[in-house]
């Protein structure tokens, strides 16, 4: 059996791995929405019906992928924080799709834009702000050097 990243899978892939039933996996995702992603499968103690035993029978059949920590500060590349209001990814892990707003950072108070990610060793990625056409320019780079991951 494949292993099952726990930071991904949904009920259905979950409640394939032996010690995790379909009350369990509904914690998961529960924790994993109110929490954040898993650091690691020994944080599953965290979580009511799971304990030491049962995490070592799931440990030979799941993961976790790591998060990549970005984070954006809009003086750093001498932009006016507040003529900003959205800034999201866009790489490789989608197909380089600026609309694609499934990698968005969240603005923090300090005005600084924060995300995690489970994104692979080797992607590579831009930060856009304020658009959603590409060719407007209004991402951070020289437009030839990409960040990555």
């Amino acid at each position: 059996m494949k292993e099952i990243d726990l930071n991904k899978s949904d009920k259905e892939k979950l409640t394939k791995v032996k010690g995790i039933g379909p009350k369990k996996a509904e914690r998961i995702i529960s924790y994993r929405k109110n929490k954040g992603l898993f650091d690691s499968i020994d944080e599953l103690l965290k979580i009511k019906g799971f304990g030491p035993n049962n995490i070592s029978q799931i440990k030979v059949r799941t993961k976790v992928n790591k998060k990549v920590e970005i984070i954006f500060n809009p003086q750093d590349y001498n932009l006016k924080q507040e003529k900003i209001n959205e800034v999201h990814l866009v790489g490789e892990m989608n197909d380089w799709s600026p609309t694609d707003k499934t990698y968005t950072l969240i603005k923090r108070e300090d005005g600084t834009w924060k995300g995690n990610f489970l994104l692979n060793e080797g992607t590579e990625y831009k930060i856009m702000y304020d658009s959603n056409n590409w060719e407007s320019g209004q991402y951070i780079g020289d437009g030839l050097n990409n960040f990555v991951i």
